[in-house]
C-alpha cells in the first residue's frame, strides 16, 4: 500500500506497480494540488526506500531526537512541525514520512519489512512517535506490533464528520496541525520544559 506525498513520488510509485507481477498494488493518493517535496531522484530513492528521515523539515541531525513525528498520507504534520519549530525551536525532531505501509511490518511477516535494527534506528527504542495517519489507527498498530518501541500514539480517522470542509473533518477527526502540536506538549511536558531551559 503506497501512500505518495507528492507528484515525484506517486510517479515512482506508479512505474513500480506497472513493472510487478503477481502483487496487489494500492496507490492512495490526493485529487488536491499538493506541494512537490522531492526531486524525481530523491523521489525514487525515497520510494525504493519505503520510508525515511526527511532532513529537511527534522531538526535532530547528530543527535537523539526529543520525538519522533511520522506521516502517511496527510499534510497536517508538516504544518504542525513548523509550528513547533517556530515555537519550541529547541525540540528535537525527527520527521519520518511512509510512502510503504507494509514497510513498516517485521521482516519476518513482510520480505520488504524492516529489520529490527532498520526500526530501531529510524524511530529509536524509546522515544515518543507520534504518527499521523488519515486511515483506522489500528493498522498501523497491528503493522508495528512486534517492533521494540511501544511508545506510539497514532492519529487517525474517528468517523467523525461528515458532509463538510476537508479540514474541518480533519479537526474532527484530531488530525489536524493543532491536535498534533497538543498531542506532543501532551506526551511528556518535560519536553516543553527543557526547550524553555
Amino acid at each position: 500500500m503506497y501512500l505518495p506525498p507528492d507528484t515525484n513520488t506517486l510517479l515512482s510509485c506508479f512505474e513500480h506497480c506497472m513493472k510487478t507481477k503477481d502483487y496487489i498494488n494500492v496507490l492512495v493518493t490526493s485529487k488536491h494540488v499538493r506541494p512537490q517535496w522531492l526531486t524525481k531522484k530523491q523521489a525514487a530513492k525515497h520510494c525504493t526506500q519505503g520510508l525515511g528521515i526527511w532532513d529537511f523539515t527534522s531538526n535532530d541531525q547528530d543527535s537523539e531526537p526529543d520525538v519522533i513525528m511520522a506521516w502517511a498520507g496527510t499534510l497536517e504534520a508538516l504544518a504542525a512541525v513548523d509550528i513547533l519549530h517556530e515555537h519550541l525551536s529547541k525540540l528535537k525532531i525527527r520527521f519520518i514520512n511512509i510512502v510503504d505501509l507494509f514497510k513498516l511490518q517485521s521482516f519476518k511477516k513482510y520480505p520488504h519489512g524492516l529489520s529490527d535494527e532498520e526500526s530501531n534506528a529510524l524511530f529509536t527504542k524509546k522515544k515518543p512517535i507520534i504518527f499521523n495517519f488519515h486511515g483506522y489507527p489500528t493498522l498501523i498498530h497491528e503493522l508495528l506490533y512486534e517492533k521494540e518501541n511501544h511508545n506510539i500514539v497514532v492519529k487517525g480517522y474517528l468517523e467523525e464528520g461528515s458532509i463538510t470542509t476537508p479540514f474541518d473533518m480533519r479537526v474532527q477527526n484530531e488530525i489536524d496541525r493543532f491536535h498534533l502540536v497538543k498531542e506532543i506538549c501532551n506526551i511528556d511536558l518535560i519536553l516543553v520544559v527543557k526547550v524553555f531551559i
